[in-house]
């Protein structure tokens, strides 16, 4: 079956690609004691740009956004460097293999690889990607990276993202966008557009598709510390799945907003991001939620908790570009 491509549909994945991040994996990326070069003393206004995607890698956090713009941070958050890489296109998704090796992906099939932390940065000739743009990246072990996007795409790279293959994981027919990758272990999670739901049970290598409860889309996933897997998306909708996804549970979320990313915080708490500044926080392992809003109210794309970085605080990127995050506390309830 042939999936229709409708002027409506690319108009939602505009809206979309815009808002969403890269992956929901651990923010701290291996290689914490690699020695990189500090980066140099043009500071930014790292709230005045659109910010996709966010990572930790070592004792840097690195985030990509619009007009090919990467941000580093040495001081978990406080001040920021910029790096306007060789393409003007948005950056959406960001993974680090290690503190100084990792893959930029975005629009347009936008492909890009730094090798010292951040500070410089290669265009790929990805062209497997063609001009379909590329929302998220995985650093999957070794020099593997899986790249995923609008329209089915999906690619792989096992030289640390120098070259790459598409690959078709849900069939040749599939054109669906697909929004996040989550690797838990071994088992990965594929969520997409109108319900996409698939499962890899080997790393990535083969899939299978699994019955959505859900017919809209779905903008991300997350593992929570027990083994449960969330899917979430469009008008608030949460899905909760304890048997690898072979069933799901609706989760009453409260709010009626798109989420968009989440992460699971030292402590075992999950915390989704979504439209307007929304936060919304699990300490059930993703069995229910409470509700609050960042000061900005601006829509967040990702947010990560520093580790070994000042208490390991809260760092949060979107339409207002950086936020620092506070949480309400336990037991709180807010009203977005």
């Amino acid at each position: 079956m042939k999936y229709p491509v409708t002027a409506r549909r690319a108009a939602t994945c505009a809206v979309a690609a815009a808002a969403l991040l890269a992956a929901a994996l651990p923010a701290s990326a291996a290689g914490a004691d690699a020695k990189i070069a500090p980066a140099p003393s043009l500071q930014v206004r790292a709230d005045r740009i659109i910010l996709q995607d966010l990572v930790q890698a070592g004792k840097r956090l690195l985030a990509v956004g619009e007009r090919g713009a990467v941000l580093l941070s040495d001081d978990a958050g406080q001040t920021w460097q910029a790096r306007f890489t060789a393409t003007n296109r948005t950056l959406s998704g960001l993974a680090m293999a290690d503190a100084l090796h990792g893959v930029a992906v975005g629009h347009g099939g936008a492909v890009l690889t730094t090798a010292d932390g951040g500070n410089s940065w290669q265009t790929v000739a990805a062209d497997a990607a063609g001009k379909d743009s590329l929302l998220g990246v995985l650093h999957a072990g070794g020099q593997r990276y899986v790249a995923w996007g609008a329209f089915g795409l999906y690619l792989e790279s096992d030289d640390g993202g120098a070259s790459w293959t598409r690959r078709q994981p849900l069939g040749a027919d599939f054109d669906r966008h697909i929004s996040q990758v989550l690797a838990s272990g071994p088992d990965w999670l594929l969520v997409g557009e109108s319900g996409t739901l698939a499962r890899s049970p080997d790393g990535g290598k083969t899939w299978q598709t699994l019955a959505s409860p859900y017919p809209g889309s779905y903008f991300g996933a997350l593992a929570a510390a027990d083994g449960a897997l969330l899917a979430f998306g469009m008008r608030g909708n949460i899905y909760r799945s304890a048997d690898h996804g072979a069933s799901w549970t609706k989760i009453d979320s409260g709010t009626s907003l798109a989420l968009m990313r989440g992460s699971r915080l030292a402590d075992g708490r999950l915390v989704l991001v979504g439209n307007a500044g929304l936060l919304a926080v699990s300490a059930d392992n993703g069995s229910s939620f409470t509700l609050s809003k960042t000061a900005r109210g601006k829509g967040l794309a990702q947010i990560v908790q520093t580790s070994g970085l000042h208490g390991g605080g809260l760092v949060a990127v979107g339409e207002a570009g950086v936020e620092q995050v506070s949480l309400a506390k336990p037991g709180a309830k807010g009203t977005p």
